[in-house]
């Protein structure tokens, strides 16, 4: 009995150290085609679980896994776990192009958290470049990053070397043009300094400057009812008095008008630049470049 009780525990052993291994060449794959299915359907969380689950059992294609579960948090908007994948990604190939994948993937998710400086460096580390869409979308995210930093002349220049290799007949750099002539128009017609010191001069003209009519109507209402009332009372008491009175609320509406017309005509550029960067992305869609909108 002694002996069937020791050869039961010595197979166990057996069978748990090679199971395991057995089971891991034969489940680890379908873990992670499971994990390609759910990333397929949206299903980022669970996607991003089984890639882990994968890599934690052994999986040999880590560096691709990295890159994998690094989409997901980018699509999870975990932008600061996608950063880190990515950086594991890198560092766990030798292959340019998933280092590339890893550097254009990186720089994305600085991109959407603004950090526009950083995602320029890191795609300063692009490998050398094999295929022509890994540098479509380096020009991409590097117009995108001028962009954001307010450098029009190169974001306008990098957008327009995402057009370079397609069909000639197929692209219409004057749109990009058009977009771009468009955001330097609004900022020269809607000048913020300019709104201030109008506002400053004329309470109410610095708004009519940015085309907001009833701001302006309401400066120029409460200013206007800020001086009445220091007439008044000026009537029944002195205008000295009524000036101490009146003066520290004159003063404050007075700048604050001209503050508030500075911030209207910063909004109007700012829309504008939105505006024309909806069209261009738009327009870069319409031109089989979809995919960079969701760097892998």
């Amino acid at each position: 009995m002694n002996w069937l009780i020791r050869f039961a525990i010595l197979s166990f052993a057996i069978n748990s150290i090679l199971f395991p291994t057995i089971a891991n060449s034969q489940d680890l794959s379908q873990v992670v085609d499971f994990a390609d299915q759910q990333y397929k359907a949206d299903n980022f969380e669970i996607a991003a679980s089984e890639f882990n689950r994968a890599l934690f059992f052994g999986h040999t294609e880590q560096d691709i896994l990295f890159l994998k579960i690094a989409s997901c948090y980018f699509n999870l908007k975990d932008f600061e776990l996608s950063i880190a994948f990515y950086d594991k990604a890198y560092f766990a190939t030798k292959s340019d192009s998933v280092k590339n994948e890893a550097v254009l993937g990186k720089s994305f998710s600085l991109i959407m958290e603004n950090q526009w400086m950083l995602a320029l460096s890191e795609l300063m580390n692009m490998e050398s470049i094999q295929y022509n869409q890994q540098r479509i979308k380096m020009n991409f995210l590097q117009g995108m990053a001028y962009f954001g930093l307010h450098k029009d002349d190169r974001a306008e220049s990098a957008f327009h070397n995402c057009l370079q290799n397609l069909p000639e007949d197929s692209v219409n750099n004057t749109l990009i043009d058009k977009e771009f002539t468009l955001i330097r128009k609004s900022e020269k017609r809607f000048n913020p300094k300019t709104a201030w010191a109008m506002s400053l001069i004329v309470p109410g003209s610095g708004q009519t400057y940015s085309k907001e009519y009833k701001e302006a109507a309401n400066s120029i209402i409460l200013l206007s009812g800020l001086y009445y009332l220091t007439v008044s009372l000026a009537t029944k008491i002195s205008y000295l008095e009524a000036l101490v009175v009146i003066l520290p609320w004159f003063q404050r509406y007075y700048t604050g008008g001209a503050n508030k017309a500075e911030k209207l005509a910063l909004n109007k550029q700012l829309a504008s630049r939105n505006n024309s960067y909806l069209s261009i992305l738009d327009y870069l869609e319409s031109q089989n470049l979809k995919q960079l909108k969701t760097v892998h």
